[in-house]
């Protein structure tokens, strides 16, 4: 389907490096909450490090959203992250809405986190035990100004839905979406390249097997091939992490030295391992086209 829509006049182009340098003065004061976050989490799958940890953080603090839509949370890493990146924003007006079939965040994960949080940490959350491709999403982003859209859940059904439902519903507002699980393998090494002793990559989320590689894109989940499917049909820009960060900081070793000076070791790398992209990039009218998507319509309709 086609639809013609306007960015709003004040959208602002954001890119991961420039956050990331921007915000270094924050992420420093922040140092003992971060750290003692992500301990607590302690993601048996070590689902998101260290440094992407910060990284996001400091995206989330640049870019400012009034409503964060996470698709995903398992254990809470980034959960956690919007959180804290809310509360230091100031949460009136504000909210992270989290949405996963796991019960781990509050059977694990919150036990874990209320010794090192302040009262009032946990309230701009808004935690739903639900299937994502079920929820009714107009409701949800009606009155947000600018959103920033975690896509951290895979599947080509859960693609279709951020595809086809989510994002016709926010084009026409500022909004952000990002997407972890994705490396740019342009600058890690021949291991994301070489096919080594795996065979194809044949459509499934296996972390052991084989990987997928679409341009610069290396993955093991189907959101690989689903976003640059996107991209490609409208003509929009799928921005690397790994590349703006060198273009922003890592071209320059002054600006390096400082980052590593301030954030320490653990806390600055250039490496990433995630995307991002916003159809709010294109200055001038433009029309979108969007996947059908009708799953959730369909099953309503079976209840009928």
């Amino acid at each position: 389907m086609e639809r013609r829509l306007s960015p709003p006049p004040d959208a602002r182009r954001f890119t991961a490096g420039g956050a990331y340098w921007r915000q270094r003065g924050a992420l420093a004061r922040s140092r003992e909450r971060i750290l003692a976050l992500f301990h607590a989490v302690d993601e048996p799958g070590n689902d998101m490090v260290l440094y992407q940890w910060v990284q996001l953080l400091a995206l989330a603090l640049d870019y400012a959203p009034d409503l964060v839509i996470e698709l995903g949370r398992g254990h809470g890493n980034s959960t956690c992250m919007f959180t804290e990146a809310i509360n230091q924003l100031g949460p009136q007006g504000r909210s992270v809405v989290s949405l996963c079939l796991s019960d781990a965040w509050e059977t694990r994960t919150v036990p874990r986190i209320a010794p090192v949080v302040p009262p009032g940490w946990l309230a701009p959350l808004d935690v739903r035990r639900c299937d994502i491709l079920r929820l009714d999403y107009a409701p949800l982003v009606a009155t947000a100004r600018r959103v920033l859209v975690f896509w951290d859940a895979h599947g080509f059904d859960i693609a279709e839905c951020v595809l086809g439902e989510i994002l016709p519903l926010v084009a026409h507002k500022e909004h952000l979406v990002v997407m972890h699980d994705l490396t740019d393998a342009r600058y890690c090494g021949p291991y994301f390249r070489h096919y080594g002793e795996r065979g194809l990559w044949k459509g499934a989320n296996d972390w052991s097997g084989p990987q997928l590689c679409l341009g610069p894109v290396n993955s093991c989940v189907e959101q690989a091939v689903a976003i640059v499917d996107f991209t490609s049909r409208n003509d929009l820009t799928l921005h690397s992490a790994d590349e703006s960060i060198r273009a922003d900081i890592g071209g320059d070793p002054g600006r390096c030295t400082v980052m590593a000076e301030v954030l320490g070791e653990d806390f600055f790398s250039l490496y990433a391992h995630w995307f991002y992209f916003s159809l709010n990039e294109r200055a001038e009218p433009a029309t979108f086209t969007f996947p059908r998507y009708q799953w959730a319509k369909s099953w309503e309709a079976g209840l009928a």
